[in-house]
């Protein structure tokens, strides 16, 4: 390849198929009752164990990557002498994609070779499906400059809609008032969120039961998908059946194939066990 692709681990894709793509990734930190993880493969929490653990109530946190990893990993990607693309991210939701910047702008006042760093303003299987695009552009031989404008593109163009099983992480997170989990949990309204064009998570619908909000990822699909890519990515957080059932639903009614994902502890830290999340290709992000 001409130039090097890059990306975080948040985007959830497995280190298998980010080798087989050539792309690299940098690993972000997670927190598990205040024990660091994430360091490298061999720090790492098996999938089942670490949503079992918030289940059972763990305190769960992560860390943005921060300047001095960010020099790091760049720094030795220069070394193969090309430019780098940097898929981050969303600077909505972490201080990640502000660090690369400030890291990049310093490195291009005196490299060779350039850096670009794009905020892809998604998470999970949304920052997944834009890396698999973009690198799809460069396998087709476009230019560095092609694929950093493609990317700016299609990061607008990748759907993101995903649904929790309980509403107490989303609460502690921010992302919503405890009261509204509080009632939300005791009436069993499951809310339906997606991530808006500025990387923003926002909620957009209330269903009543587990079922019925899987159910509407389903039917955004059906009203949102514009045919641009086949590929879709369903990711969950230790709940294979309710995302299968998802799949199966697609395929049935679409034709489509999705691909399944573990849910990053990244960004299950904060949605919790349970949570469901689709991501393939509209028109726009801004809903109707």
């Amino acid at each position: 390849m001409d130039f090097i692709l890059a990306t975080d681990s948040t985007c959830d894709l497995p280190k298998d198929k980010l080798r087989d793509m050539d792309i690299a990734s940098r690993d972000m930190l997670y927190y598990v009752n205040d024990v660091e993880y994430g360091k490298d493969d061999d720090n790492q929490l098996e999938f089942h164990e670490f949503y079992q653990s918030m289940r059972d109530g763990a305190r769960t946190s992560t860390s943005m990557i921060n300047e001095d990893a960010a020099h790091e990993f760049l720094s030795e990607l220069l070394e193969q002498g090309k430019d780098i693309l940097y898929l981050c991210f969303a600077k909505a939701c972490s201080g990640t994609y502000d660090n690369f910047v400030k890291v990049a702008d310093e490195l291009n006042a005196t490299a060779k070779n350039k850096i670009y760093v794009v905020d892809t303003k998604a998470e999970s299987g949304g920052e997944g499906l834009i890396v698999t695009l973009v690198n799809e552009k460069r396998k087709s031989g476009a230019t560095f400059e092609e694929t950093c404008e493609y990317a700016e593109y299609i990061r607008d163009r990748v759907m993101h809609y995903f649904v929790v099983d309980d509403l107490k992480y989303l609460a502690r997170g921010g992302r919503l008032s405890k009261g509204s989990a509080f009632f939300g949990t005791v009436l069993n309204i499951k809310p339906v969120l997606h991530t808006d064009e500025g990387g923003f998570l926002v909620p957009i619908k209330k269903v009543f039961g587990r079922k019925k909000s899987l159910r509407s990822l389903v039917d955004k699909f059906e009203e949102r998908y514009n045919k641009e890519s086949e590929i879709v990515y369903i990711t969950h957080g230790d709940c294979y059946d309710d995302a299968k059932y998802v799949a199966d639903e697609i395929q049935a009614k679409f034709g489509l194939t999705a691909e399944i994902l573990p849910l990053s502890y990244v960004i299950g830290s904060h949605s919790g066990p349970g949570t469901v999340a689709l991501f393939f290709t509209g028109d726009t992000r801004v809903e109707k």
